[in-house]
């Protein structure tokens, strides 16, 4: 039984899951065999397609096309460094680590750049981010945060105070607030819905209910 809105919210919001495409009906050959139809693999078959339009790929997904986490996130379309980013300078150093995070400020425009490409409509609207401080502990934590990220390059992050916040977003007590360009609004069903059917017109195959093992 599915609950949770029939997988998610945002799915729910387009009427629930999508009539699956077809399974795999025996055996194929390809030149790429990518396994899970979420963002990870739908770019990675975008990409290649785009790169290499005469790869023969196959995509295999057990559910449907944006079932697991693409389909459920958030909903923002951000710059972050998962883990954090000083974990990655400890082990591949300082500028492989500020070179991530200028690549990660570009995928924001890249994902954006795409979808106006390839007619998605994602419901994106850019507008950084922003992080609020409405007491003065919060504030003492934010300005560390602040601090902090200043010592790395392309970070972009401004401290804004409690006027400027409030001009930006009404937020009853807010101290301050830090804000960052790199963020975007996104419906993450219909970028997935629609970047999966962007594969399709490129040639990619998508077989839905397969489990691979």
């Amino acid at each position: 039984m599915t609950v949770n809105g029939e997988v998610s919210f945002w799915w729910r919001s387009l009427g629930g899951p999508p009539t699956p495409r077809p399974a795999l009906p025996g055996s194929t050959d390809a030149d790429v065999c990518i396994v899970g139809a979420g963002y990870t693999g739908l770019w990675t078959a975008y990409y290649l397609k785009r790169l290499q339009p005469d790869l023969r790929i196959v995509v295999l997904e057990q559910r449907f096309a944006g079932f697991g986490a693409s389909g459920r996130n958030g909903g923002w379309l951000t710059n972050s460094v998962t883990g954090g980013r000083a974990r990655y300078a400890t082990t591949h150093g300082r500028d492989a680590a500020t070179a991530q995070q200028r690549a990660l400020n570009a995928t924001v425009d890249e994902v954006i750049a795409v979808t106006a490409a390839e007619a998605i409509d994602a419901d994106i609207v850019k507008g950084g981010e922003l992080t609020v401080a409405r007491n003065p502990a919060q504030l003492e934590r934010l300005r560390a945060f602040v601090a902090a990220e200043a010592e790395w390059p392309a970070t972009d992050l401004e401290l804004l105070d409690a006027d400027a916040t409030a001009a930006r977003v009404a937020v009853d007590d807010a101290l301050a607030g830090a804000w960052h360009p790199h963020c975007a609004r996104i419906h993450p069903a219909k970028l997935v819905r629609g970047l999966a059917d962007a594969v399709e017109r490129l040639g990619v195959v998508i077989r839905e209910d397969t489990h691979v093992r």
